[in-house]
């Protein structure tokens, strides 16, 4: 796969202000660019849950409590340094592409991957020192989470390092390597996980949970080097467009730069506010349900039973709507370059539909089935009374994951984290006024789902106002609302006929679950809610089965 390709004739303009592009990527579309981004992040988050169920067996509630705990300070570590930084490069290297402008699109990568080196370094070294104080001050809700903590530590380094590199590659919208090197992190994620939690167990609960912190480290070095090789392999190209540059553009490292912090501040702060929430979560839930009778360690394992296993089936869920997310930044960005704005609507309006065909029947699946899939998946049927509470979060998160990434393209990222902030100053009190009552840990589900329901709201007032919306609820909206409530009574429906033929609710969730995979696609085409111009838009399989659709349709 070629990254850049040379033109036949190499000319320069004579448009006066116009720069040459002598060479011209060779990227992905936004949809083509998103589905790759969603096969990988689908293979990510279902890793993600399958080794949460020996994990969850292994360590049980309260360990994947422990699990979790520092889990939540490695991300706040890693936010303030890095986390906005992918969209940062991609947003400012893409703006820079589209002029021709490939000096200072690479020199963009250049400095911030300096940068990160140093930011990576600090903040993993100040979290590894960092824990005992945060333990002994009384930050972290249980003790035992100290020895976790340090050893997750050394991944802020790495993922830092990595983050400048899938900012490049984002922004060039070679969206295959950024995918990879998800895959490669989370692949050997999952086997360290497992293997250091299971050696040392014989040591106690808490040293185990640690090995599974310590699993993480595996993950994130082959991830930078993965992102290494394929930059290596790519570099005499990208020296290549460099000396063809004749755009004129020559800025400085630190205006470059200022430019990547102006866009991945407002997202770290954004991402820090979520850690930081986070880590609120996990105290003032433990600490709340104390107050309604429950003991430190049952508190622990219903916060095990929300972080590990409920939010498990939404990170999947959403898969295909973070992927729409983070392509949409620099297609947007592109096109407001250009001061196109009716394709910045354009865009907005597919990835909406987009994001509404996959999160309305995950969210109508996850409401009919809530017990029955946490206990096939982790043999706790306890958890699925949060995850039912958070099933309205997959439709409300997924919109807001579009919006935002519409909003970073065009580079207004203070608004979402704006609106998230809202959002989040809802979920905390709504967690600490409703927690100690009879709903319990429910509240906590339930304050994550109207977080992400008000950022949302605020989010679609905020591109009405910039760029206006495109959304036509009759057509955008009902026939996948539609098709989704029916999906769900398939599936419900198939899930007690096949309870009483078999007599287990094992095998009956699991061909409940085919039923509704089954049923979905048909009704959703039957009402209108996908069409054969849809489906032709998606590579490979997806022309194919519009032509054969068009051809049924003029038979008929």
């Amino acid at each position: 796969m070629s990254l850049v390709k040379k033109p036949e004739h190499p000319t320069i303009t004579t448009e006066q202000n116009t720069p040459a592009r002598p060479l011209q990527l060779a990227g992905q579309t936004l949809i083509k660019g998103a589905l790759i981004l969603t096969l990988a992040g689908l293979l990510v988050r279902v890793l993600g849950a399958v080794y949460r169920i020996p994990l969850g067996r292994l360590l049980g509630d309260e360990g994947l409590g422990l699990y979790a705990i520092p889990n939540q300070y490695y991300l706040l570590f890693f936010t303030i340094s890095a986390a906005g930084i992918p969209v940062g490069v991609s947003r400012l290297v893409a703006a820079k592409v589209t002029v021709g402008a490939w000096r200072d699109a690479y020199r963009t990568f250049q400095i911030t991957l300096l940068t990160m080196l140093g930011l990576g370094l600090g903040f993993s070294l100040l979290l590894y020192c960092g824990a005992p104080f945060l333990v002994r001050v009384g930050l972290v809700a249980n003790p035992a989470a100290l020895a976790g903590m340090r050893a997750i530590a050394p991944v802020v380094f790495f993922a830092a390092v990595t983050a400048a590199f899938r900012g490049l590659f984002q922004g060039l919208q070679n969206m295959t390597a950024v995918a990879l090197s998800q895959v490669v992190d989370q692949t050997l994620l999952v086997a360290g996980t497992l293997l250091f939690s299971y050696l040392l167990l014989p040591r106690g609960l808490a040293a185990a949970a640690a090995g599974a912190n310590f699993g993480a480290v595996p993950g994130a070095v082959a991830a930078t080097l993965f992102m290494l090789l394929v930059f290596l392999r790519y570099r005499s190209q990208f020296r290549q467009a460099v000396a063809l540059d004749s755009s004129g553009s020559r800025e400085s490292a630190w205006q470059l730069l200022k430019k990547v912090f102006t866009v991945s501040i407002p997202i770290s702060f954004a991402n820090v506010s979520m850690a930081l929430t986070g880590i609120i979560d996990n105290k003032l839930i433990i600490e709340r349900l104390q107050l309604t009778g429950y003991t430190q360690q049952q508190a622990t394992a219903l916060y095990g039973q929300l972080n590990q296993m409920a939010l498990s089936f939404i990170n999947i869920s959403i898969a295909f709507s973070f992927s729409l997310g983070t392509s949409l930044v620099p297609a947007v960005s592109r096109a407001h370059a250009a001061s196109d704005h009716s394709a910045v609507r354009s865009q907005l309006r597919a990835a909406l539909r987009l994001s509404l065909l996959t999160s309305l029947p995950a969210t109508a699946g996850l409401l009919v089935l809530a017990p029955q899939l946490t206990d096939l998946l982790f043999a706790n049927s306890a958890a699925g009374t949060p995850l039912r509470y958070l099933a309205p979060a997959v439709l409300f998160w997924g919109l807001h994951l579009v919006l935002s990434g519409t909003l970073q393209g065009l580079g207004r990222a203070d608004l979402p984290v704006r609106n998230l902030l809202t959002g989040i100053g809802l979920k905390i009190a709504l967690t600490w006024g409703l927690t100690p009552t009879p709903l319990g840990i429910r509240a906590a589900a339930l304050a994550t789902t109207a977080m992400f329901a008000l950022a949302g709201a605020l989010n679609v007032l905020s591109l009405r106002r910039l760029v206006g919306l495109e959304f036509r609820p009759r057509q955008d909206l009902l026939p996948a609302a539609a098709a989704s409530a029916l999906m769900a009574a398939a599936v419900w429906a198939a899930y007690r006929a096949l309870l009483l033929w078999t007599g287990h609710s094992y095998p009956a969730t699991a061909l409940a679950i085919g039923c509704g995979l089954l049923t979905y696609p048909p009704l959703l085409y039957a009402l209108g809610g996908i069409t054969p111009s849809d489906l032709s838009r998606l590579p490979g399989p997806g022309r194919r089965l519009a032509g054969w659709l068009a051809a049924k349709t003029k038979t008929y």
